[in-house]
């Protein structure tokens, strides 16, 4: 083993040899203030985590590839809705038309959107709602529930039986509502008590009006017009249904006479062609 040199320690003052068993000179090292560079650095980043780079591209690849077969398989024409299968107790509503307006619903089996569906199908007359669920692979099952009349409303529309106001065509016999749109509940629950009262009596409410002040007005099935007031359930309103039978067997109040129970202590009954007469 040869000396290669002799270094002095300034501060020391001692010497000391520097002995390499190397045959071809001097090795070097690195000084303390030397340090790699970014791409040493990331070469032995890779050196070290090469293991968990490959499984993380072999982990995207796969999701990769299951998201763009499902989209491949759920694309297929095997999944496009094909057959509609209705269902309801229908006497206004034509299946046919449902199924018509059925097959216009876009997408598949699992792109089809329900409630879209839903509303486009609602715009069908006499249909008041719209149920639908899918049937494996590739049809539709729709429930339609359709619109019961329970009164004429205003000049074009119906009332149904939960006192919604709907367009359609109708030439069956119903009771006449006019009132504010929003009292359509309110109307049909009157109505329905108001017949109850005149039962006993033989009579029968065929049109009814409530002002936007509230006042009610009966048309009954002899004709006559009862003006109720504001306070329909009134003590005059039951007054007059323990004096009424008295009076129409006297032919006090005639067909198309009117009667106005607004009176607090009283009320007036007029006929066709006769003066005003006051109890």
């Amino acid at each position: 083993m040869a000396v290669s040199g002799i270094s002095w320690d300034k501060r020391s003052g001692a010497k000391s040899e520097l002995r390499h068993s190397g045959r071809q000179g001097v090795s070097r090292r690195h000084s303390p203030s030397e340090t790699p560079g970014f791409p040493e650095r990331c070469w032995r980043w890779l050196g070290a985590h090469w293991r968990s780079g490959v499984a993380v591209c072999l982990l995207l690849s796969l999701v990769v590839g299951v998201k763009l077969s499902l989209q491949w398989v759920i694309h297929r024409p095997f999944f496009q809705i094909q057959h509609t299968v209705i269902h309801g107790n229908l006497h206004q509503v034509d299946p046919a038309l449902v199924a018509k307006a059925a097959q216009r619903v876009k997408g598949n089996f699992f792109t089809v959107d329900l409630a879209a569906a839903a509303a486009e199908l609602k715009t069908i007359p006499w249909v008041r709602a719209v149920h639908l669920h899918r049937i494996w692979p590739n049809a539709l099952e729709v429930q339609v529930e359709e619109q019961i009349p329970a009164a004429y409303w205003g000049d074009e529309g119906l009332l149904n039986i939960f006192g919604e106001p709907f367009v359609a065509d109708y030439l069956g016999e119903l009771p006449h509502f006019v009132g504010p749109r929003e009292a359509g509940p309110e109307m049909l629950q009157a109505w329905n008590r108001f017949n109850r009262d005149l039962k006993p009596l033989g009579r029968y409410v065929e049109g009814m009006a409530l002002s936007e002040r509230g006042a009610w007005t009966l048309t009954l099935d002899d004709g006559s017009h009862w003006l109720l007031g504001r306070e329909p359930d009134g003590a005059g309103w039951q007054r007059f249904l323990k004096v009424w039978p008295e009076l129409h067997q006297n032919g006090v109040i005639p067909a198309g006479g009117s009667v106005d129970l607004r009176y607090a202590n009283g009320f007036a009954v007029r006929g066709p062609g006769t003066g005003s007469k006051e109890d």
